[in-house]
């Protein structure tokens, strides 16, 4: 049994695996955001103005002094985890009001990991009867949300978008984002916006495909 994909709108009883969803994506990118902060040039001035804090105001001796690199690195990665956290927390607790979801149908015995696989995509319906969808287990593996921009006239925002980060990005981003342009139109918008982290490398080279 091939297993395929579904984009279909967002119902109310999809919100609590969407919120897992939106955490785990964000979430994905704390080690990558981590290490890209390690080895900036801040990083080591803050290491080197600690270590003169220390040593010349308040004397601490200069080899206890080396123990601030351990501490500067572990500041960073907890400033870097709970920023992270709190902006999932926040999308989390964003009730979206346009959203479309992608959930995948896979067989229960499925030795093939998600990148290697072949998935199928249909829009609203497959053509497949009940009792054949029942022999699947499914998952919600995408969700990307619309709303009115803040700032920009007759505009609309991407948010609360989010891929689970084992499945293909640029194969089931395709049509959902080709489904939210499609929307925008309908309701009459002259633009469509959005945000990228520059640690989300394949969601850049994503979006300046589209002409971002």
């Amino acid at each position: 049994m091939q297993p395929f994909i579904i984009i279909r709108n967002y119902r109310d009883d999809d919100e609590l695996k969407c919120q897992e969803l939106v955490r785990d994506y964000i979430m994905s990118f704390v080690k990558k955001s981590f290490y890209c902060f390690c080895f900036r040039e801040i990083t080591l001035q803050f290491i080197v103005i600690t270590w003169a804090i220390l040593f010349i105001f308040i004397g601490v001796p200069l080899q206890f002094c080396a123990m601030t690199i351990p501490g500067c690195i572990f500041f960073l990665f907890s400033g870097t985890y709970f920023s992270f956290y709190a902006k999932a927390v926040e999308l989390m607790r964003t009730k979206p009001s346009q959203s479309l979801v992608a959930e995948c149908y896979e067989p229960f015995i499925f030795r093939l990991k998600p990148k290697e696989a072949t998935y199928q995509i249909f829009l609203d319906d497959p053509p497949y009867e009940k009792s054949y969808l029942n022999k699947f287990r499914k998952k919600i593996i995408a969700t990307i949300s619309i709303k009115k921009h803040n700032s920009l006239y007759n505009a609309a925002w991407i948010y609360r978008f989010a891929i689970a980060p084992d499945y293909p990005f640029s194969k089931i981003a395709e049509p959902m984002f080709n489904l939210v342009c499609k929307k925008c139109i309908a309701n009459g918008c002259s633009s469509l916006e959005c945000t990228i982290s520059e640690w989300q490398e394949e969601e850049r080279d994503f979006f300046d495909n589209k002409g971002y």
